[in-house]
């Protein structure tokens, strides 16, 4: 625990360096203060979809907010932690998706107005919460911001979950550029308040991460009393298996439908126009409107077609569709993500006997049913569709002569990152043993560690047991699905009676407090024979380094009791427990290996902050490690660390040091066996 004390020490005290070692000490608090999202009414300003969300909770009057970290959704609770100190409301980061909506719940049934916010995967940690509220409703407006993420930016996933919005019975809206997206948050407060329901608001990585302009209102001065009551409106209201029971719950929620429909009919997100005698029309939901109008007036069609744009979507505004589909021949369904509405409109389409021909991602949709969206897409689609001719924008020429300008290259671990050192020692352990070790993956920085970066070409076969050579930290690891899966799946290997190698998982401190504790209580009640290891590198640093309970501090830099994971292992029932530094290579590499070869649950702790938040802390002076170009023989084992300070220079067949990235870490010496890296006294 020393390196976490001094990160303590550090970050709340104040570091008090010797002399030479360091230049400045950074601020204590964690992030900036966001004044963006809390400028006077009447300003437009530039706002990422995100923050521009944010702003609505507070226009709206928010009184508790509650998150946990995900990409493309993290800035919302980043601006509102922000907003937060200024405000006077309640904000958190919770140790994952689940608590933050129980967090959120627990306030609007209370009376508070409530937001959480997530990733698309993130709602599956909290469906079952998710799917059960709505049957006693809520109090308090209670907002559910979902960024869904189309073509997988930031994803294992391109999950729709406007399915789960249809599939839990409320509301959803959905917006079309920044300013609705503010407009939405703002409104939906009240529509919850109105129908005592939970409002589901999506939005996608385009609105999520890029910035227009919005214009701000006048944040809301009320505050909802804080206040309970068990029977508020109906018999046992909070407790859905109370009298008279589940299902009369279910019949309370089924009847909020036709004034949630109601409202859908008159909701300003929903715009139409209709051309007398249009025998084409387009029925297009959040940011598909905007691809759609950009689409149809390159096509010259604008002012030709009955255009009907949906922002409350869920339920399905069928007055609205009516007006739409009437006289129509043609219709075209243009949304980001799955056919969700489109399926809704066949449906009516289909029971209200029209007859037009639905065109969108179903039965020979025009649309690919996968990735995203975008203005050319869709005018290719239609422009085909409708034989409307179009010369083009020039946008796609201009994109191909870019991409081949820009050098192919993929993500990698910083310079310097704990997560290098972990994989070169878990990479070394494994030579140890012999046969085809299995090492699950999980979420995290970390997860790059399967991305395949550097290795050879690899061909698909079917050979049982075949072994692969590892030769770079970002081909380590052999199965990556979500957040926590990994010693799960180790557990399934080991029970199944894999014995052609060790069975090994890997998760982030952050993950371990997230996903991965029932699953230790699992492995030590079956005795499963698997090693987990744990890399702690004190912060959740692949969603924006966001504290965690591990982080020793808050995010305000206040002092916080420290989560001690060995310790917590312990209590669970782990009884071969080993700890060692990312950074020294030969005492992670026998705890490893000592790990690997004990019977039973092994619990590995590989600590090593995260070189940026160190760097945002405690800025160094002049790097300090070189290479000696004579001890150097070009035999590239320092390469094979994966860290990106370390350059190699093919035709000298020499490697040398990046001054400007590289963070004096040292774990490149230990790497060398002609001992030519050097770090200075």
């Amino acid at each position: 625990m020393a390196g976490r004390n001094l990160l303590r020490d550090q970050w709340v005290q104040g570091y008090a360096p010797a002399p030479g070692e360091v230049e400045s000490v950074e601020g204590k608090g964690v992030g900036k203060v966001s004044s963006a999202i809390l400028q006077a009414a009447g300003k437009t300003v530039l706002l990422m979809g995100n923050e521009a969300i944010a702003r609505g909770a507070v226009e709206a009057g928010l009184q508790v907010m509650a998150a946990y970290p995900g990409t493309p959704s993290s800035e919302i609770g980043e601006a509102l932690l922000d907003a937060s100190r200024e405000s006077g409301f309640y904000c958190e980061w919770s140790t994952n998706e689940k608590v933050a909506f129980e967090v959120a719940a627990g306030a609007a049934i209370v009376g508070a107005r409530a937001m959480t916010a997530m990733k698309n995967a993130g709602l599956n940690v909290a469906m079952d919460t998710f799917m059960t509220l709505p049957y006693g409703g809520c109090k308090g407006g209670f907002v559910i911001v979902v960024a869904d993420d189309p073509d997988a930016h930031y994803s294992s996933t391109e999950q729709d979950t406007r399915l789960l919005a249809a599939y839990a019975e409320i509301p959803c809206l959905e917006p079309d550029c920044q300013q609705e997206a503010k407009e939405m948050a703002r409104a939906a407060f009240d529509i919850s308040e109105q129908l005592e329901l939970p409002v589901f608001l999506r939005s996608v990585s385009r609105i999520s991460h890029a910035s227009g302009d919005v214009l701000l209102q006048k944040p809301r001065e009320q505050r909802n009393r804080i206040a309970f009551n068990k029977h508020y409106k109906l018999p046992s209201r909070w407790n859905v298996y109370g009298p008279p029971g589940t299902l009369s719950k279910h019949i309370w929620l089924k009847e909020r439908y036709p004034e949630a429909k109601a409202l859908a009919e008159e909701s300003v997100f929903n715009e139409i126009r209709t051309v007398p005698g249009a025998k084409v029309g387009v029925i297009a939901c959040g940011l598909g409107a905007s691809y759609a109008r950009e689409a149809l007036a390159g096509l010259g069609l604008a002012d030709q077609v009955n255009f009907l744009k949906l922002g409350f979507i869920n339920p399905l505004p069928e007055k609205l569709v009516d007006s739409v589909l009437a006289g129509l021949e043609t219709l075209i369904l243009v949304e980001e993500g799955d056919p969700v509405v489109e399926n809704m409109v066949r449906a009516y389409a289909a029971e209200k006997g029209y007859t037009a021909r639905i065109y969108g991602k179903r039965y020979g949709g025009i649309f690919p049913s996968y990735g995203e969206l975008n203005t050319d897409v869709v005018t290719e689609a239609a422009g085909r569709l409708l034989a409307a001719a179009w010369s083009g924008d020039g946008k796609a020429e201009t994109r191909d002569a870019i991409r081949r300008l820009v050098i192919p290259r993929s993500s990698t671990l910083c310079a310097g990152c704990s997560h290098l050192g972990a994989y070169a020692a878990i990479r070394e352990a494994m030579r140890k043993f012999p046969g085809t070790h299995i090492l699950n993956g999980d979420i995290g920085c970390y997860e790059q560690g399967g991305y395949g970066i550097f290795s050879a070409e690899v061909e698909a076969n079917e050979e049982d047991g075949k072994k692969y050579a590892k030769t770079s930290p970002y081909e380590m690891l052999d199965t990556i699905y979500v957040m926590g899966s990994g010693i799960g799946m180790a557990m399934g290997q080991a029970k199944a009676g894999y014995s052609l190698g060790k069975v090994l998982a890997i998760a982030g401190d952050s993950t371990f407090i997230h996903a991965t504790l029932p699953s230790v209580v699992n492995a030590v009640h079956d005795g499963a024979d698997i090693t987990f290891l744990v890399l702690d590198n004190y912060w959740t640093c692949m969603t924006g380094h966001q504290p965690n309970p591990n982080t020793v501090c808050g995010p305000d830099g206040q002092a916080l009791p420290g989560f001690d994971i060995a310790d917590v292992c312990r209590a669970l029932g782990v009884k071969g427990i080993w700890t060692a530094s990312c950074y020294d290579r030969a005492v992670a590499v026998a705890a490893i290996a000592e790990a690997m070869a004990y019977q039973g649950p092994a619990v590995v702790l590989l600590t090593g902050e995260c070189q940026l938040q160190l760097g945002r802390r405690v800025k160094r002076r002049a790097v300090k490690t070189h290479v000696d170009p004579r001890a150097c023989n070009g035999c590239k084992r320092c390469i094979q660390l994966g860290c990106p300070a370390i350059r190699y220079d093919a035709a000298a067949k020499l490697s040398s040091i990046d001054m400007i990235s590289c963070v004096d870490c040292g774990l490149c010496r230990q790497f060398c066996p002609q001992e030519a890296i050097i770090m200075e006294e």
